[in-house]
């Protein structure tokens, strides 16, 4: 099987669509400053194939590349789905520990509340601030047209933010700990349903960026089984994405 359509980048595909939806767009875009708002900066965009994304990668030396997560039936080039569902989870401050603590909570509320079994889901340390979920959209029953993928798929990313929020009723909506970690709102909210932020990190592609201290650094996105991500900490996962750097 291709890798572009195996157990990758596009893994939550199933058989039918892989056949139906074969385009789609990556993005590239400069190291990013920790202090730098990332919408303001210039991005290479380009609208190709998915069984592109390996030249996509060598063209970009595999560094900050991304995919959108919407993908076009090449048929009518307008039929679209979007996934897999992603659940970004970040802090500000790289209090890494912290998310951490916050993808294991993510976890169980994927496993014991939504019922998805953990060949549905992959778990990703984004290699700078914190973790990402892929959840297979099937598995949540997010389906239909385009808008009501992104309805349900804001609904249900919704109800996960509120069970990590708890009783807690920080100022930022998005807050689920007190140390200030954050789940992205990728798909808007009740007030407006829409992809905010529609590219994801591409799996094991590297992360450059400048820190607060204008120092340029380096960490691969890496995949973590659901045992390493409970049991590693947030040093040692660290530490395994910076020598998978050179």
């Amino acid at each position: 099987m291709d890798n572009a359509l195996g157990k990758s980048d596009y893994w939550w595909l199933s058989s039918s669509q892989r056949s139906k939806y074969q385009q789609t767009e990556f993005g590239h875009h400069r190291p990013i400053r920790d202090d730098e708002d990332p919408s303001s900066i210039k991005w290479d965009n380009n609208v190709c194939s998915i069984s592109e994304l390996e030249h996509w990668r060598d063209r970009f030396h595999n560094t900050n590349v991304y995919r959108t997560l919407k993908i076009t039936s090449i048929s009518s080039g307008v039929d679209e789905i979007i996934g897999p569902f992603l659940i970004d989870i970040d802090n500000g401050d790289e209090k890494l520990e912290d998310t951490l603590t916050v993808a294991r909570k993510t976890f169980l509320i994927l496993h014991d509340v939504f019922k998805v079994e953990t060949d549905s889901l992959r778990v990703f340390f984004t290699g700078h601030k914190g973790f990402n979920f892929e959840i297979c959209p099937q598995a949540l029953d997010i389906k239909g047209a385009i808008d009501d993928q992104v309805r349900k798929s804001a609904q249900v990313l919704y109800q996960i933010t509120e069970k990590l929020r708890g009783r807690k009723s920080w100022q930022i909506r998005n807050q689920v700990s007190d140390i200030g970690t954050v789940v992205d709102q990728i798909y808007g909210n009740r007030l407006g349903y829409k992809l905010k932020h529609p590219y994801i990190r591409l799996h094991n592609s590297l992360n450059i960026w400048i820190s607060s201290d204008n120092k340029t650094k380096s960490r691969m996105k890496i995949e973590l089984t659901v045992e390493e991500l409970n049991k590693l900490s947030a040093t040692e996962i660290v530490s395994r994405s910076e020598k998978l750097v050179n």
